[in-house]
């Protein structure tokens, strides 16, 4: 065989495999290549503000929580920095008379909060499972011990120690309120306590006060009884109304006031604009009196006689009331020993969901059980208010003087 001919042949057999590999309009065995499935994207972890239980907005700072007493006796009010609060608390002290502590998540964006007033242990016991700074002036001596024995340092900030901590307001004052209704905290002074002590503010709360529904999903509609209007009677002369407005959603806050003989809208200062809260929880339980030791004395060391300091009993738990959107719903709570944060939960034993937004929570004592009052449509909870003792307001002034 020619060298011609054998490089003809070979380009003629090259040609030929190169045919073969080449697929024709529906000929050979080739299969189409797998489409790749698209990623599944990954949900962000629920992760709300732990207070409100809203989503995190880009403005929202991570710190350990803040915990105001602020003054309520009938001439203290109005009250300031009540509606930046997140959760206000009401609860009866001496002579009848109720105090609010009011709990804030961003201390440093604070204004004016007060009047500052003295801590109590119904107050401290409730909300030390959450580790918040605590600022009160005084504080009952039972206050202190449980302070003392949970070793609460300097997360406990009393204005009588840190004279920097709060101002008396000279308007206040050439006005002739009390000097016990004219002390004021700000997010300022806060934030100079915390660099002079070097307290850790970054410990915040790792989970929510209360099992909020889930802010990716919608509100839940509550069941229960229509609750448009309702009447909280903590004593004689201390009563707290709310009033729904559908359009806000949310609940409008008024009080009897003892010293002028009438209910009043409830209204924070700094902007004179009334308070409103989207959750209402209403929790009852039995209220004492601690025995009187003696040695309640005044400047001049003579015995101001029996404070009347009360005692809440969080050991057993008990029946309360969540409300929200225009609804009541009957509920069961449990608190227990100092350390132990609140539990609520429905009617059949589940845990109670909240609809996220800023909370009021009362505790009131059985004895009120009866005066308690929700009404729909047909009617306004102040007016199912029983009679005032017309006394209740000097009485009031004299027992909150024999308090610390």
């Amino acid at each position: 065989m020619t060298k011609r001919l054998f490089a003809l042949l070979l380009c003629l057999a090259l040609s030929l495999t190169a045919l073969a590999g080449c697929g024709g309009s529906g000929g050979g065995d080739s299969q189409p290549a797998a489409a790749t499935p698209a990623p599944t994207a990954t949900p962000e972890p629920y992760d709300p503000d732990p207070l409100t239980g809203e989503a995190k907005g880009s403005d929202y700072v991570s710190v350990r929580p803040v915990a105001v007493m602020i003054n309520n006796i009938a001439q203290a009010r109005p009250q300031r920095g009540i509606n930046d609060a997140d959760v206000l608390y009401e609860i009866m002290v001496e002579g009848g008379i109720t105090r609010f502590m009011a709990l804030f998540n961003n201390y440093e964006a604070l204004g004016d909060v007060g009047p500052v007033r003295s801590a109590r242990d119904q107050f401290f016991r409730l909300v030390m499972p959450f580790q918040p700074l605590y600022v009160h002036i005084g504080r009952s001596g039972i206050t202190q011990q449980y302070i003392d024995d949970v070793e609460y340092g300097d997360l406990n900030l009393d204005g009588n120690g840190f004279d920097d901590l709060i101002y008396r307001d000279q308007n206040r004052l050439s006005q002739n309120y009390a000097y016990e209704h004219t002390a004021f905290t700000t997010g300022e002074r806060l934030k100079s306590y915390v660099d002079w002590k070097d307290v850790d503010m970054s410990r915040d709360l790792s989970s929510p006060i209360f099992d909020f529904v889930d802010y990716r999903e919608p509100s839940r509609s509550l069941g229960g009884q229509d609750a448009l209007s309702v009447g909280i009677v903590h004593s004689n002369s201390y009563r707290t109304y709310f009033d729904y407005d559908v359009i806000s959603n949310q609940y409008r806050m008024s009080q009897y006031n003892s010293h002028k003989g009438y209910i009043e809208d409830t209204v924070d200062e700094n902007t004179g604009e009334q308070t409103a809260f989207d959750n209402l929880i209403v929790l009852f339980t039995e209220i004492t009196t601690y025995p009187y030791p003696g040695g309640n004395l005044d400047a001049n060391g003579n015995d101001k006689g029996d404070p009347d300091y009360k005692k809440v009993n969080y050991d057993f738990g008990g029946l309360g009331y969540y409300i929200n959107g225009g609804k009541a719903e009957k509920i069961h709570w449990e608190k227990g020993p100092i350390q132990y944060a609140l539990m609520l939960t429905d009617e059949a034993g589940n845990s109670l969901k909240v609809n996220r937004g800023r909370s009021y929570v009362a505790v009131v004592s059985l004895e009120e059980y009866d005066n308690f009052s929700i009404q729909g449509a047909e009617g306004s909870a102040a007016d199912e208010s029983v009679s005032v003792d017309p006394n209740a307001a000097q009485n009031e002034a004299a027992a909150e003087a024999a308090g610390e």
